[in-house]
């Protein structure tokens, strides 16, 4: 028999090592929220020379419209990373889901991106998520996104600022790998499957159409937001709705591709040049920078929001597993 002693000693230290490590992590996440606040602030010393001219106004009807488009988006896109991993027979809570990835996703300002990814991963693991399902679906994620943003590119910008081919080619490619992937990634998954040292089960088609359908929803519903934000302060007309939306998803195909954390700095700069011809370089720029801070101000609004929605709920595993198996039969 051990000693009782030994083995209170023992669960002390472990109690103790686990509260240090989410110290750790909450400082380490807030430090990241504070550096990122400091390179937007940096960004907009940068141009301060040329934003002397801005000139933007205030609309709070506009900014309430905003505020709701761009917080439904924020809210789609955890809820269709949880549809990608329940096709991998894998089910989180709704309310756990939208904690872990918001929690992971405060770390996407770090160079690479990588700590993100490592992020979610070791959160998916506490809730019983395996590693290889995590990394699967972070990939599906991430493709899914970019062939959205491809779409919403090869529809709203204009042939000046991209030419038509280029716009129609790559949309066409984009929409065709959106409609091919959930055969794609079963088919994918079977040969990966039988490597001894690759586990990853055959993934649900119908679970992950929901999952494209609403990331896509996400991307929908964001240039909503983001049309909406410009007309609180930028003076637009129905006309100009075209050229926010291509202008603003041709900055995120550009982050995306680009090597920076976030696309800092590189998201900006193709949304001022996309703006400039029409609102003028201030006033451009001013705006990409304002969009920026915007999504900061938001989503860590959403997180906190997401922290308390998500502490304290059960994950049953088992029994999301079961539900979902019926949930996958074609």
């Amino acid at each position: 028999m051990p000693d009782q002693v030994a083995v209170d000693g023992g669960s002390s230290l472990i109690l103790v090592e686990k509260r240090w490590r989410e110290i750790t992590t909450k400082t380490v996440q807030w430090i990241v929220v504070a550096g990122t606040a400091g390179v937007i602030v940096r960004l907009a010393g940068q141009q301060s020379e040329g934003l002397k001219d801005v000139d933007l106004r205030v609309e709070p009807w506009w900014l309430i419209h905003a505020v709701i488009a761009t917080s439904a988006a924020n809210l789609l896109l955890p809820l269709g990373w949880r549809q990608l991993v329940a096709a991998y027979g894998q089910f989180v809570d709704a309310g756990r889901a939208v904690r872990l990835w918001c929690l992971a996703q405060t770390a996407r300002y770090l160079p690479t991106g990588l700590v993100a990814v490592a992020s979610r991963m070791q959160l998916a693991a506490k809730e019983g998520i395996p590693r290889s399902v995590t990394a699967a679906s972070i990939a599906v994620e991430t493709f899914v996104l970019f062939c959205w943003a491809v779409v919403a590119c090869a529809i709203f910008v204009p042939s000046t600022v991209i030419p038509g081919v280029v716009r129609w080619v790559s949309g066409l490619a984009a929409i065709g790998g959106l409609f091919a992937a959930p055969w794609v990634l079963r088919g994918l998954s079977g040969r990966l499957s039988r490597l001894n040292k690759v586990l990853v089960s055959l993934p649900r088609q119908r679970l992950l159409v929901d999952g494209i359908a609403l990331l896509g929803a996400s991307v929908a519903v964001r240039a909503v937001g983001t049309v909406a934000l410009a007309a609180a302060f930028l003076n637009v007309d129905t006309t100009d709705v075209p050229l926010i939306i291509g202008a603003s998803y041709a900055a995120v195909v550009a982050g995306m591709v680009g090597i920076t954390p976030a696309g800092l700095g590189v998201r900006e700069g193709v949304m001022a040049a996309a703006l400039a011809s029409r609102f003028g370089l201030a006033d451009a720029a001013a705006f990409a920078l304002l969009v920026r801070a915007w999504e900061f101000g938001l989503e860590l609004v959403f997180l906190g929001a997401a922290a308390w929605w998500g502490r304290g709920r059960p994950n049953n595993l088992g029994r999301g597993a079961k539900s979902l198996e019926g949930e996958g039969k074609l």
